[in-house]
């Protein structure tokens, strides 16, 4: 699944506080926690992830906390992947069941660019 939103201006590197480094790897699907979500402010680059949660509402939360304020839910995903994809115009997103296929589809929907943010459950 991808969708992308039109950059506004220049865009600061400014990821919360987890670092790239953090990012959990892909893992087995399981009965229950392999919720997550992606947060992103398209104004402040500022970016965050939560994963293993045991809803989408849990994910979504959990991640606009962490990233801040003006922050929004930009991509839900159960059992995989989650990417953040940034253009010179637009913010571009994805899902899919590996990361492969999130970052691809981020990377279609901002119309080229490179991944910026991504993360998985597992």
């Amino acid at each position: 699944m991808k969708h992308s939103l039109k950059r506004a201006g220049a865009v600061a590197v400014a990821v919360a506080a987890v670092g790239a480094s953090t990012f959990a790897a892909a893992g087995t699907a399981s009965a229950s926690g392999d919720y997550g979500a992606l947060a992103l402010n398209t104004s402040t680059g500022a970016a965050s992830y939560a994963v293993n949660y045991s809803s989408y509402s849990a994910a979504s939360s959990a991640a606009r906390a962490s990233c801040g304020y003006g922050c929004r839910t930009v991509a839900q995903f159960a059992n995989g992947c989650g990417a953040i994809a940034e253009s010179s115009s637009y913010w571009g997103y994805g899902t899919g069941s590996d990361l492969g296929t999130a970052q691809n589809y981020a990377i279609a929907s901002a119309g080229g660019g490179s991944v910026y943010y991504w993360a998985c459950t597992g």
